[in-house]
């Protein structure tokens, strides 16, 4: 009569009841068997609570006065082991101390014996809808974390604090478990950075992103982050998802690209490209703020003996050396040193148009050169003719100054190389060299 009465299915339910009195425990257990679930019984606490641990129960049906361990010792223990076990009590006592041990402990039902079945099969529907419901919500759980964890790409999940809540696999690769740490403690600061996109999203509620870099196991790290708020099921906002990419590998690149661009491949110096642009800013500067500025154009003497006679490996470390000498003498950032093509170099000494200065610049180029070059197990000496021309006095464009530089360049060498000169009105280049 009572299953054509109720609609209730509970098929492939396990169901773990605990009772000393027999006749409750077989009217119990027989009647849950009929709606399909799969019935385990106890005849007392202890008898319960190892059945339990080895068969995690997700609704248990206790007596709660029982000889030995009772049923509110025997839920404490299992509610130690397992927050989310289902507990319907059965109790001959309306005893108000009871009932409120069984609410504190988290009981989901309490029946007074005699127990109507129908009430209680409804109460084990009850509890098999939050199981079930939990159950589908830990799949969720599960599907996130493996469809997370199997991005690319980092995710953070911070709280309101910029603590870090959660991370995903990718994230804890890229900068350690920081879980509980602050999301600016991982760019190696003290307090938040105010630019960064997880506070800006909390400040007006929008998405933002930002590059930024870090340093993890001694390694830069180049990242490209977009922080999103986070909000519960009535919409306040609770912290922020952060989704970061390691841009590192991008970055190295673009800077390859860019070093491709306007860097010499031989010597890491600045190319053709690059040194047109810069004497163009140059002028630009200079002529805006009155200043002045040099040109100077170092050559190499005699380099093509270099190349015929050791061959072009041997030349190609003289090159490399001779710029580093270059920049040993040139060191402010605001100068530019060059590699044209062959053995000729430029450098552009910024806010240097005194002679006096650019004269110590000469001699201390003239005396790098003079030292020989190490070339395996031997030494050769190359000096260096140089040729220097200033703005605005010897040009205001610069193909005048690189013509006038050039030629006094040419004047050096005429002079006898390894040497200097300033360019002058009446220089002119000799007929070959």
């Amino acid at each position: 009569m009572i299953k054509a009465a109720l609609d209730i299915n509970l098929s492939d339910l396990d169901v773990l009841v605990v009772e000393d009195d027999p006749i409750s425990l077989l009217l119990v257990s027989r009647t849950l068997s009929q709606y399909g679930a799969r019935v385990k019984t106890a005849t007392n606490g202890s008898a319960g609570l190892r059945m339990f641990e080895q068969h995690r129960f997700p609704i248990i049906i206790t007596d709660i006065y029982m000889p030995g361990m009772s049923g509110l010792d025997l839920v404490g223990r299992i509610k130690a082991l397992n927050q989310d076990t289902q507990i319907i009590a059965i109790s001959a006592s309306s005893e108000t101390d009871c009932l409120v041990s069984a609410i504190e402990l988290g009981f989901s039902d309490y029946f007074i014996k005699p127990v109507k079945i129908e009430k209680l099969l409804w109460s084990v529907k009850k509890c098999v809808d939050v199981v079930n419901s939990r159950q589908r919500l830990e799949d969720e759980r599960n599907k996130f974390k493996v469809m997370v964890d199997s991005m690319g790409e980092g995710v953070s999940i911070n709280d309101l604090d910029y603590r870090i809540q959660y991370q995903n696999r990718a994230l804890i690769e890229m900068i350690g478990d920081r879980i509980g740490s602050y999301c600016y403690e991982v760019f190696g600061n003290n307090e938040p950075c105010q630019d960064c996109p997880t506070i800006l999203a909390l400040k007006d509620g929008q998405r933002h992103l930002s590059c930024r870099s870090f340093t993890f196991n001694e390694s830069t790290i180049h990242v490209e982050s977009t922080a999103s708020l986070l909000r519960n099921s009535r919409g306040v906002v609770t912290g922020t998802v952060e989704i970061i990419r390691d841009i590192s590998e991008r970055i190295e690149n673009e800077k390859h690209i860019r070093e491709q661009a306007f860097l010499d491949p031989l010597t890491g110096l600045a190319n053709r490209r690059l040194f047109e642009d810069r004497l163009d800013q140059a002028i630009a500067k200079s002529r805006r703020y009155g200043t002045q500025f040099a040109l100077l154009i170092l050559d190499l003497d005699h380099f093509k003996d270099v190349n015929d006679t050791l061959g072009h490996d041997p030349g190609d470390q003289v090159l490399r050396e001779a710029a580093d000498r270059i920049r040993a003498c040139c060191k402010r950032d605001l100068d530019t040193i060059s590699r044209l093509g062959g053995d000729e170099f430029c450098i552009i000494c910024a806010d240097c148009g005194d002679r006096e200065q650019l004269s110590v610049i000469a001699h201390q180029l003239l005396s790098e050169f003079a030292r020989p070059f190490q070339l395996g197990e031997s030494q050769i000496t190359v000096t260096a003719s140089l040729g220097i021309s200033t703005f605005p006095d010897n040009g205001t464009e610069a193909e005048e100054l690189e013509i006038t530089a050039d030629r006094a360049m040419y004047a050096a060498k005429k002079a006898g190389r390894n040497t200097y000169r300033y360019w002058e009105p009446n220089t002119k280049p000799p007929t070959a060299f």
